[in-house]
Parts: structure tokens; sequence; C-alpha cells
């Protein structure tokens, strides 16, 4: 496995990352509090139209210098994460991890802590305070980015949230110094 930078022109093979998913539990909030709900979906690739209305989104953070970083097993992208550039919330020191995901078959090895380990390393070098992140109100995902140390936000961004209504918004602390 090898993870670099991709190049925009790569940008359409974010649509490639095996997104399949049997979803039991799904996460509501109440006020700052998270409910685990039943569901049953069964997820088998991207939502309709959700190229149609992201991929504008990821080419403008490209073009604005966002991080764009891919795995790859061989020539196949397994793997992504995206950080915009453009700092966002009351006091201007939050930076939105866009697009996380990992291929069904790459889950649990490591490879989501990787990519999230680099995103927070690179919010850090560009003077972010914080991370702000819409997930997916899965059970999994949502588990995942607790596990990280990610919180319901207190501060919702209005516009991002306008998107996303039925998102987890969370955020999550970028450790100072070196480590993590």
């Amino acid at each position: 496995m090898k993870i670099r930078d991709l190049e925009r022109g790569e940008l359409g093979d974010l649509w490639s990352i095996d997104r399949a998913e049997l979803i039991e539990k799904v996460y509501r909030c109440q006020g700052t509090e998270l409910v685990l709900k039943p569901a049953n979906h069964d997820v088998r690739g991207w939502p309709a139209g959700e190229r149609e209305r992201t991929g504008p989104i990821l080419l403008d953070c490209f073009d604005r210098g966002g991080t764009f970083h891919g795995a790859f097993d061989g020539e196949t992208l397994i793997g992504a994460m995206v950080l915009e550039s453009r700092f966002i919330g009351r006091e201007k020191d939050q930076l939105q991890l866009t697009f996380l995901h990992v291929s069904r078959r790459y889950r649990k090895t490591g490879l989501g802590c990787l990519l999230f380990r680099r995103a927070v390393q690179r919010a850090r070098e560009l003077g972010a305070r914080r991370l702000y992140i819409s997930a997916t109100s899965s059970e999994n995902t949502v588990g995942f980015y607790l596990r990280r140390g990610c919180r319901v936000t207190e501060d919702v961004d209005a516009a991002l949230f306008e998107l996303e209504p039925e998102d987890i918004h969370l955020e999550f602390d970028i450790p100072v110094g070196v480590g993590e």
C-alpha cells in the first residue's frame, strides 16, 4: 500500500472507492447528545447525485490548496482523505475534514486511522486548532471518529449543516506539538 498526494485529474477516481456497507444502526443528535437508533440500510455505492453534488466542491477545494491524499493498492485507489484549506468556525481556527473514505475490503486495517492522522498532522502544519467533521450518521462511521477523540460540536457550521443536515457534526481538538 502506498499513500500519496492526488492530482487534480485523479479526483474522479474518488468515486471508485467501494463504500458498500450494511447499516443496522445510526446516530441522531439530541442537542449535543448522541442517540443510537435502529436502521436498515444496505448501502451499495454512492448516493444518487453525490458525484454531481460533491464533485464541484472537491474541485474548488483542490484549487484553493486543499490537501488530497490517496491510498493505493497497486494502481487501485482504496482510500482517500481531503482536508479543506479554508478556515471556518467562530474563531476561524478550524479546518474541515471534507472526505475520508476507505474501500470496504480495506476497513479495519488501520488505513482509516492513518488517513485521519495525516489530516491532523496537515491541519496542525496549517495552524488549525480543531478539525470539523460532518460525518455520515452510521454507527461505524461515528464510532470511528469517537474512538479518535472527536466529539459532537457545539459550534455547528450553518453552511455545512445546510448541506448535510442528517450528518453528525463533530470536532476534534488538534494536539499541540509533535505527538498525538
